[in-house]
Formats: structure tokens, C-alpha cells, sequence
């Protein structure tokens, strides 16, 4: 397919998707629907987190008085028609705090925004809002006799606002937003390594909203819709909202030029940079005279945060065996009623600095199932070879096992090697000694930092992912590792773990 025929019904279109079935070929929206290009996203987005917001706000207001309705005297004191007037004033209010604080710009441009990377920028909003409330306040006690809000309430409703408000936004944001919104019609120019990368990212991700239309590139393809010389005429053509510029084998100068002509108002662009391998979300972008470089943070860490990181796995994985204690003994019990055999599984691991350890983990399997492994060595499923061994439907699995694995409490007990120094709660995935053998090089640097329970590797699609990139990521993480990039990761851990991606 060298091109995209206008022409193509929709019966065509089928039988073009039945020859070529590496891509979907999508017609462009019905004519109406260009007009919404430019604004329809922005707004339909902005609406929906207003919406969210504003839901946030008002229980954290009901919880915040029924809270102090609990501890003392009434919270409230004012005429019922002043409450049912000031909704629609603090209702704007707060959209007007958030709106100084940018909390709604870029919403259409963002491609993988999550609410908690907004954590520190709606903590400032929210203070600011709840200072002004409070000034507020306590000028109507003094005034008119009409007590609304407290030092006590501000704090309880701050305490609440800064949980409630990011977890409906990343509600809207996950299961909201891909299921109302039309998706953001999408070409990648390139159609290389990156750009099959980026393919099979969006595709395993339809909470981004994007849906990919095919593939600009001079070389030849059956699912490229034309060269680079065409991107202008299929922008137009197919209605495109979005163009991810990844690595195209056009001549530079001419691959700008045409990005450039494409670049407005009603087209976001996206580019991979070269070398993204090395990037995490912590890099930086400096200016040198109009040079925009991207420097990556320093590998240097402190005594005092290796200390912190420590205390912390200590603190938690301590309080989260004692929490979860009565889940640990029914899925103990569970596994001795289930099959005959040990409770916990024990195998040797490569630690920090290649040392090894035995990980415990709930057995899940027949006790002979390192034994059947070779046997069934035909079937993994692990993309991307490697040594990993993966199997869908696995029949070493036990009833319980198959329980276990898909709600993540077989990991449940390596808490018990954080505890001892052995693991982390956030780190490099902790293979097997003879996988980890088979890494050297550069890649081996993942042995630098203690391995994890949970890591990049786990929040970004887990047994989905190839072992070589497995190892990338972990190399990412080692050499831009931060505690805040560690609290992120735990955060979107529980997400991962619910949505069950990934996990057999």
C-alpha cells in the first residue's frame, strides 16, 4: 500500500486489512467531525476534569464537616440560602485557583499525563485555595456572626482535597476519558525499531487515546501510507491529530521542513529522541544559546538518601507484613488444603552486587515444576526470546496458584527479604541466577542497586515486556534513580496490579 484512495469503501477497506493484517487501516471521521479537531479535544477533556474537580472539591468539603461534626461543636453556622449561594461562588473559585496554576492547560497534548505527576502543583493550589477559604472565613465570623470554616477544617479538608482531587482525575484519566472521547487519530513517521516500538506501546495502552493510523517512511512497507514528501497531503487527508516523529530515513533538512509545514494549531507533534534509551522522566532541558540539550541527573547518591531508601523499606515492609498478616495465613492455609508440598517457594537470586539470595514467594505451582520446565520449553510465550520462561494457561499452575498469580499475592512474602536487606520495595527485577548470568556489558550495571519488588519493568506492562527491554529498563532506572521517582513508582504499582496487565 503506497498510499491512502479516498475512494475505498468500507468493504474494500476490510479486504486491504485482511491482506495486510499488520495494520488497521481507519477511515478518516465524517466531515462534521473535523471541525471539533482543534478545540473538541482540549474542551472535552478540560470539561471532564472541571467535572472531577469539582466532585473532589465538594466531598472533601462533606468530609471535611462531617469530620468536624465528630470532634466538637457545629461546623457550620449560616442561613441555609447563603450555603446553596456560595456553591456556585466556590465552585469558580476553585476552577479559577486551578486555572492559575495551569492545572488545565495542555490537557489535549499530553499523551501519558498521570495524575500524580501533578502531585506537587495541586498541593500548591490546593493550600492556596485553602488559605483564601479560610480568610474568607474567618472575615464572615467576625463580620456577620457566620462561622464557615476553621484552622482545624482547613487542615482536614487539605488532608483530604490533596488524596480525593488526583484519584478522580486519574479515574477520568484511565477509564473515563479513552471510552468518551474520540480517539486522537495518530501517524508515526518512521516506521523502524522505534516506530514498531511505539506501535506496539499504543496499542497495549488505549488509556492514552490514540489511535494509529499507519506509518510514514521512504522505505517501502505494506502498512506505510505514503513517504515523507506526502505527510502534509495525508494530514489533511486523513484528518490526522497527532504525528510521532521517530527516526525517519528521509534527509533531515527535508523531514524538518515538512514537519514544520504540518506543525499548527490543529496537529500536536511529538518527537523520540535520540538516545531515548538513556532518558527517564527525571531528565532536564537546558537552553545553550537556543540548543535545547536534554542532561541526564547525576549517578552520585549520598549516604543520608541510601540511608532514607533503607529506613523506608524497613518502616513499610515491616508494617505491611503486620497489615496484611491475616491475608498471608488464608493463602497459607489455601495452598496446604490445595495440593501437597511446601507453602512458600525458595529460589536463588542475583542480588546487589551479584550476590545471590533465596526469594520467597508463595508457591503457586506442583512441586516439580522446575523439572517440567524443559518439557514444556516449546511453549513459552516470553516476547522478545531470552532466558525467560512465560506460559499463558501454564498446567504446573495449582487452583490456588492460578488465584494467587492473578491478584499478585504469591510476591506477597518477599516483603520478608526486604525486611532482612535483600530486596527493595522499588528496584531492578530480581532474575533467576542463570537469567541474570546471561547479562553483561553495560546492562549489567542493574546489579549496581538492590533488586525490587516492584520496578519500572512492573508498572509498565510486566510479563508483556521482552526480556531485553526488561533489562533496559532496569538499566534506566539505576542510572537515574531518585526517591521521588521510587514513590511514583510504588503509587502506580497498585493500578498495575488491579488492571491484573500483564500478569500470568
Amino acid at each position: 500500500m503506497n498510499g491512502w484512495r479516498p475512494e475505498l469503501t468500507a468493504a474494500a477497506a476490510d479486504s486491504e486489512a485482511l491482506q495486510h493484517p499488520g495494520l488497521r487501516i481507519v477511515p478518516p471521521p465524517a466531515a462534521h467531525a473535523s471541525a471539533r479537531r482543534s478545540g473538541g479535544f482540549k474542551r472535552g477533556r478540560v470539561r471532564t476534569l472541571f467535572v472531577a474537580d469539582m466532585v473532589a472539591i465538594l466531598l472533601s468539603l462533606a468530609g471535611t464537616y462531617a469530620l468536624a461534626e465528630m470532634i466538637g461543636p457545629p461546623a457550620v453556622i449560616a442561613p441555609t440560602w447563603l450555603l446553596v449561594a456560595l456553591v456556585p461562588v466556590i465552585t469558580l473559585t476553585w476552577l479559577g485557583i486551578f486555572g492559575t496554576y495551569r492545572l488545565y492547560e495542555g490537557q489535549s497534548r499530553a499523551i501519558a499525563r498521570k495524575s500524580f505527576d501533578e502531585v506537587s502543583t495541586l498541593f500548591n493550589a490546593l493550600l492556596a485555595g485553602s488559605l483564601l477559604l479560610l480568610v474568607v472565613g474567618q472575615g464572615l465570623k467576625k463580620g456577620f456572626d457566620i462561622f464557615l470554616y476553621s484552622p482545624l477544617e482547613a487542615a482536614f479538608f487539605l488532608s483530604l482535597a490533596v488524596v480525593a482531587v488526583p484519584t478522580l482525575r486519574g479515574v477520568v484519566r484511565t477509564w473515563l476519558l479513552p471510552n468518551v472521547m474520540r480517539p486522537r487519530r495518530t501517524l508515526i513517521v518512521g516506521a523502524g525499531a522505534t516506530g514498531r516500538l511505539l506501535e506496539r506501546k499504543i496499542s497495549s495502552h488505549p488509556e492514552y487515546g490514540l489511535e494509529l493510523i499507519g506509518f510514514v517512511d521512504d522505505e517501502p512497507g505494506t502498512d506505510v501510507l505514503g513517504r515523507t514528501a506526502d505527510l502534509t497531503e495525508l494530514v489533511d487527508r486523513l484528518h490526522i491529530d497527532w504525528i510521532v516523529l521517530a527516526f525517519s530515513e528521509a534527509p533531515h533538512e527535508r523531514t524538518l521542513e515538512l514537519v514544520r509545514e504540518v506543525r499548527r494549531p490543529d496537529v500536536h507533534l511529538s518527537i523520540v529522541p535520540n538516545f531515548y534509551e538513556l532518558f527517564a522522566s527525571n531528565a532536564s532541558i537546558e537552553d545553550i544559546e537556543g540548543v535545547p540539550v536534554v542532561s541526564l541527573p547525576s549517578m552520585q547518591f549520598s549516604r543520608t538518601v541510601r540511608v532514607l531508601k533503607r529506613t523506608f523499606d524497613v518502616a513499610a515492609s515491616g508494617a505491611g507484613l503486620l497489615a496484611i498478616s491475616p491475608i498471608l495465613a488464608a493463602a497459607a492455609i489455601a495452598i496446604k488444603l490445595d495440593t501437597r508440598g511446601p507453602v512458600f517457594f525458595r529460589q536463588a537470586r542475583h542480588g546487589r552486587g551479584g550476590r545471590e539470595f533465596r526469594i520467597v514467594k508463595f508457591r503457586s505451582m506442583v512441586v516439580d515444576a522446575e523439572a517440567k520446565r524443559f518439557e514444556l520449553a516449546e511453549l513459552n510465550e516470553m516476547e522478545g526470546g531470552g532466558p525467560l520462561f512465560k506460559i499463558h494457561d501454564d498446567p504446573r499452575i495449582t487452583r490456588v496458584g492460578a488465584f494467587l498469580r492473578k491478584w499478585s499475592i504469591d510476591e506477597l512474602p518477599q516483603l520478608w527479604n526486604v525486611l532482612r536487606g535483600q530486596m527493595s520495595l522499588v528496584g531492578p527485577r530480581p532474575f533467576v541466577v542463570h537469567e541474570s548470568e546471561q547479562i553483561t556489558g553495560w546492562a549489567s550495571r542493574r546489579l549496581e542497586t538492590t533488586p525490587g519488588i516492584t520496578g519500572l519493568w512492573q508498572v509498565l506492562g510486566r510479563n508483556d515486556i521482552p526480556f531485553e527491554e526488561m533489562v533496559k529498563l532496569d538499566y534506566v532506572y539505576v542510572t537515574n534513580w531518585s526517591l521521588w521517582w521510587d514513590i511514583k513508582i510504588l503509587v502506580q504499582t497498585l493500578p498495575t496490579v488491579l488492571k491484573r496487565q500483564g500478569a500470568y
